[in-house]
């Protein structure tokens, strides 16, 4: 075989190795055209959506749309639910798009990109983020109305937890011990926020979600339902037995915050419960006391 030849034969090979490789991340990332988008600037408008998603609450409930950042988080949240479909997913550079997630939407991205679209300081280690449908949130109508054939429930209402970590910590906790709905009350942050969605480590599409304008509507509801209202208060002097409430059908576990405490509506209409502790220790951080009940609170 003459140079000639040879060097001819190398190239189309080459070519269709290249081709080959192409092709085949072109099916990762979940395209249908012959060329897969790319993005390299943040000014880019899709960019611009990603960055205003993750910090704007008013702007996340006018699209109805919620942002992921990580595959480990996307795992945690859709992979039990036989996968999921992002709006528009962006996928870093050197990684490939899972199977279980579809897209109407794939881009590709360099990390500098990645970062902005998460609003993290540190793109380098982010392989995917998705614009993700926001799970339903009910009114205290729809809620009172869906859960009115149940036989048992077990509801969270969270009153003044401003921050997203504790937030996203007890929604991790009351799924980890069966609980079935987070009922927001006046002065709660948002659980879409994207602090609040890394804590919940996919918590947040596993449960019921309500809000209340207020607790005189969280007391209606609880009536309609057959629900029995306890409230986390460590200064209570006739305390129930947190573990009692394990035997009872339909209950209410509302918290605070140890700074604020509950209000004196809550606290007129709840059963007192306290996590039991050595006389060393006044109180405990909202998400720690809230979880050591949700276990003792269990449905039995």
């Amino acid at each position: 075989m003459s140079t000639r030849v040879f060097t001819a034969l190398s190239r189309a090979r080459g070519f269709a190795s290249t081709s080959a490789r192409r092709r085949r991340l072109h099916a990762h990332a979940g395209g249908g055209s012959d060329r897969l988008e790319r993005i390299a600037s943040g000014d880019n408008d899709a960019v611009k959506r990603f960055a205003k998603l993750c910090k704007s609450k008013s702007f996340r409930d006018a699209e109805r749309s919620v942002v992921l950042a990580s595959s480990v988080l996307m795992r945690e949240c859709f992979v039990s639910r036989g996968g999921a479909r992002a709006r528009t997913l962006f996928v870093a550079d050197w990684a490939e798009k899972p199977d279980w997630i579809d897209a109407d939407r794939v881009v590709r991205a360099p990390a500098s990109v990645m970062k902005k679209c998460a609003g993290v300081n540190n793109g380098d280690g982010l392989d995917l983020i998705g614009e993700f449908d926001m799970p339903e949130m009910m009114d205290g109508k729809s809620f009172a109305k869906r859960f009115a054939g149940r036989r048992t429930t077990r509801t969270l209402a969270l009153e003044g937890v401003q921050d997203p970590g504790n937030l996203g910590t007890l929604a991790r906790t009351a799924v980890a011990f069966g609980w079935d709905t987070v009922a927001l009350l006046p002065g709660t942050c948002d659980p879409f926020n994207d602090k609040a969605m890394r804590a919940a480590r996919g918590a947040t599409f596993r449960l019921n979600f309500v809000t209340f304008d207020s607790f005189d509507e969280l007391e209606r509801a609880a009536r309609e339902l057959g629900m029995d209202l306890y409230a986390a208060e460590p200064r209570a002097d006739e305390d129930v037995d947190p573990e009692r409430v394990g035997d009872v059908a339909k209950a209410c576990l509302v918290l605070g915050t140890e700074g604020q405490g509950l209000s004196d509506d809550a606290l007129r209409a709840c059963k007192p419960v306290a996590v039991p502790m050595s006389g060393e220790m006044e109180s405990l951080n909202v998400a720690i006391a809230g979880g050591i009940l949700c276990y003792l609170m269990r449905l039995r």
